[in-house]
């Protein structure tokens, strides 16, 4: 067991085995706690967990043997993290982090800025791609962490939330999709439109793709690209266009013949910072996530109006 799925079986006990309570604790998705969970139980071989209509109730008489010894196991972590951070106010280091890179421009600038000012010790070294990329990247030790759109489709990553806003459909004033007065777009109206969005490499592009799919369309783009800002370029120029894009992105750009509106089902745009179980054994790297992780804890879902 690595230090992360103790923490894990940790949280699911002192929540009353609540999985969606733990997972908003840890600030992870439930999915991930769960997979956690079952992996303790096949790679051991032991049965952790009581269970009753498929929910968890209880701990086997393993499980509590299991308990007893990760809380002093987690308990020493602590300490042994503590002693670490102790033995060096300033932080020093170099901690390579990958972030893809609309979410760089968008999420992740001022963060950066006020790292940076306040960690003249450690050296950031940015390494901007897709979302792929950075997964497979993070998995074989070449970064420290990543910073993509969740979820992460790799074994061994772990992920945590620290951004949520949602995926939208942009259109020209003129669209028919402005004269309806619903706030909402149903995703089978956008299914007829030619849809401008960004290129396959991109995990929003890979959801989107996977929403067509299930619904057996073949999706109608009119244009793949890796450019945000030609998107919604294109979007302004021709009425008959849609573009597929998350809300922070209109940020950057405003015009008044632009308009976006949420989808439905609803498609959510959420951001991970994601290590491994190994890349976090460096305090400097240990330092940087949790220096992130508590910037973005203020952070509130926003809301952008079309």
């Amino acid at each position: 067991m690595d230090i992360n799925q103790i923490k894990y079986l940790l949280a699911v006990v002192d929540n009353n085995f609540n999985l969606t309570k733990s997972a908003e604790i840890l600030h992870v998705s439930q999915p991930a706690i769960s997979k956690s969970i079952k992996d303790i139980e096949f790679r051991k071989g032991i049965k952790v967990f009581k269970h009753k209509k498929g929910r968890i109730i209880g701990l086997t008489r393993y499980g509590q043997a299991l308990v007893n010894e990760s809380r002093k196991v987690y308990q020493q972590y602590v300490e042994m993290m503590e002693k670490l951070n102790r033995f060096s106010e300033e932080k020093n280091g170099i901690v390579k982090i990958g972030i893809a890179p609309v979410i760089n421009s968008i999420v992740f600038n001022d963060a950066l800025i006020a790292f940076i000012n306040s960690n003249p010790g450690i050296e950031l070294k940015l390494v901007e791609c897709g979302a792929y990329s950075l997964q497979k990247m993070l998995v074989l030790g070449d970064i420290d962490l990543a910073v993509i759109v969740s979820p992460a489709t790799i074994e061994g990553i772990y992920e945590n939330l620290i951004y949520e806003s949602s995926v939208r459909v942009w259109f020209n004033a003129n669209h028919r999709f402005n004269q309806t007065g619903a706030k909402v777009i149903p995703f089978a109206e956008i299914e007829k439109e030619k849809i401008v969005t960004l290129t396959d490499s991109f995990m929003v592009t890979f959801q989107l793709n996977k929403r067509f799919r299930g619904d057996r369309k073949r999706p109608n783009y009119f244009l793949q690209t890796v450019s945000w800002d030609l998107v919604l370029n294109l979007v302004q120029r021709d009425e008959n266009l849609v573009g597929i894009l998350a809300a922070p992105i209109g940020q950057n750009y405003s015009d008044k013949e632009i308009k976006s509106k949420e989808m439905e089902p609803a498609f959510p745009w959420r951001i991970s910072l994601c290590n491994t179980s190994t890349s976090i054994e460096s305090p400097a790297v240990d330092y940087t996530k949790n220096w992130f992780l508590k910037y973005f804890s203020k952070y509130k879902k926003i809301s952008i109006e079309g």
